[in-house]
C-alpha cells in the first residue's frame, strides 16, 4: 500500500535532492534545541572473513520512535541516554552498550570530536573523519576521505526528521585477541537528526553493497502500519557519479526465514531472514540490479532496535554477473 506520489513528496523531500553534491557546511552536531536524537555512522561491508563486515552505530538520545529505540537502556532520562554499536561477524559480548551521556560521554558541540566512555572516539570534520577503538579484544583504526556523492534517505517536512549517507574511501586496521588485519576499500558516513515525535514504522531493511572498488549500492525500505510504504528505493553511486535513485520494479522479497525467531533486549520477537532476493528497474523499465541473497548467520543487536548482519549473493548489475558479501540492517515489528 502507497500513498500518492504528490503527497508523500510533500512530506519527504529528500527525492528532489539526489544527484546534487554534499554540501560541507552540513550540521553534523549532537542533539541540541529541538533535535532530541542524532545518529552517527559507519559501515564497511564486503570485508574478508572473518569479519564480514564493520559498524559503527551511534544514537544519542533516545528516540520516540520504536523501532530506533532502546528503552532498556535509560537510567536517567532519554535525552540522557546514548547507545554503541561496534559489529562485525566476530561480534563479543561487549560489541553493544548504553551510556548515561552526562557521566560517560564527551561530545564537541559541532560533532568533530565523539567519545563513548573508553570504547569509541569519532573524530574529523568534513572530507576528512577518523575512528579509533583501544584496550578491547576487538580494537581498530580508521580514517576515512569523504567525497561529495551523497544518498539523502529522509528530509521530512518541517526538519522533523533528516538522514544522509555520504560515500567514502577509508583505510586502517582491525585487530582481533591480538591478531591485526589491515583494510582498505568504500564505506558510508551517516548522520541523522530527529526532533521528539513518535514517527509510526513497522519494518526497515538497509542493505549495502561494494560491486568494485568504486561503485556502492544502497537498498531501503521502511514500511509503517499495514504495510504502508515510506520509502522502497535503490541509490546507485561511485566515487566518479553522483548517480541516480531508482524506484520502479522495486521488489524486496525473503523466501526463507532463519528457523529460530530471535527476541531482543527490549522483548521483541522477530524472525530474521536466510535466504531473500531483491531488484529494481531503470527509468526505462530495464533491469539495473537483481540480487540474490544468503545470509552468514553473524546478525548483531544493536543497529537501533534490531539486527545487523552480512551475507553472501549473486545476481546482475546492468545485464553483468556480481557477487560478493553485503551488508544488511534489519528491523521488523510488524
Amino acid at each position: 500500500m502507497r500513498l500518492p506520489k504528490p503527497l508523500l513528496d510533500f512530506i519527504d523531500h529528500s527525492l528532489a535532492l539526489s544527484g546534487r553534491p554534499f554540501e560541507p557546511d552540513t550540521s553534523l552536531a549532537p542533539p541540541h534545541g529541538r533535535y532530541a536524537t542524532v545518529h552517527y555512522g559507519i559501515m564497511l561491508p564486503g570485508l574478508p572473513a572473518p569479519h564480514h563486515f564493520l559498524n559503527l552505530v551511534a544514537v544519542i538520545g533516545q528516540p520516540k520512535t520504536r523501532l530506533f529505540a532502546n528503552p532498556h537502556l535509560i537510567r536517567t532520562t532519554a535525552r540522557d541516554t546514548a547507545n554503541l554499536l561496534v559489529g562485525t561477524a566476530t561480534g563479543t559480548p561487549e560489541h553493544f552498550r548504553g551510556y548515561n551521556i552526562g557521566q560517560d560521554c564527551t561530545f564537541a558541540a559541532d560533532g568533530s570530536s565523539l567519545r563513548f566512555a573508553d570504547d569509541l572516539v569519532l573524530e574529523g570534520r568534513y572530507p576528512d573523519f577518523s575512528a579509533r577503538r583501544e584496550g578491547h579484544a576487538f580494537n581498530l583504526q580508521l580514517t576515512l576521505k569523504a567525497t561529495d556523492k551523497v544518498a539523502n534517505f529522509a528530509s521530512l517536512i518541517g526538519g522533523l526528521y533528516d538522514h544522509w549517507s555520504v560515500l567514502c574511501q577509508y583505510r586502517g586496521h582491525l585487530e582481533r585477541n591480538g591478531e591485526r588485519s589491515e583494510i582498505a576499500g568504500l564505506c558510508t558516513f551517516e548522520y541523522a537528526r530527529a526532533v521528539n515525535v513518535n514517527l509510526p514504522f513497522r519494518f526497515f531493511t538497509y542493505q549495502i553493497l561494494n560491486l568494485d572498488a568504486r561503485t556502492q549500492v544502497l537498498l531501503v525500505e521502511v514500511l509503517g502500519p499495514l504495510g504502508l510504504e515510506a520509502q522502497r528505493r535503490v541509490y546507485l553511486r561511485s566515487l566518479d557519479d553522483h548517480g541516480g535513485v531508482y524506484l520502479r520494479g522495486f521488489d524486496f522479497s525473503v523466501q526463507r526465514f532463519a528457523p529460530t525467531p530471535v527476541t531482543t533486549p527490549n522483548g521483541t520477537r522477530m524472525r530474521l531472514p536466510q535466504e531473500f532476493t531483491w531488484r529494481v528497474e531503470d527509468d526505462d523499465g530495464n533491469e539495473l540490479i537483481t540480487i540474490r541473497g544468503d545470509a552468514n548467520g553473524d546478525f548483531q543487536y544493536g543497529l537501533a532496535a534490531g539486527y545487523v548482519g552480512s551475507y553472501r549473493y549473486e545476481g546482475r548489475f546492468r545485464g553483468q554477473p556480481v557477487s560478493g558479501t553485503g551488508y544488511i540492517e534489519y528491523i521488523d515489528l510488524r
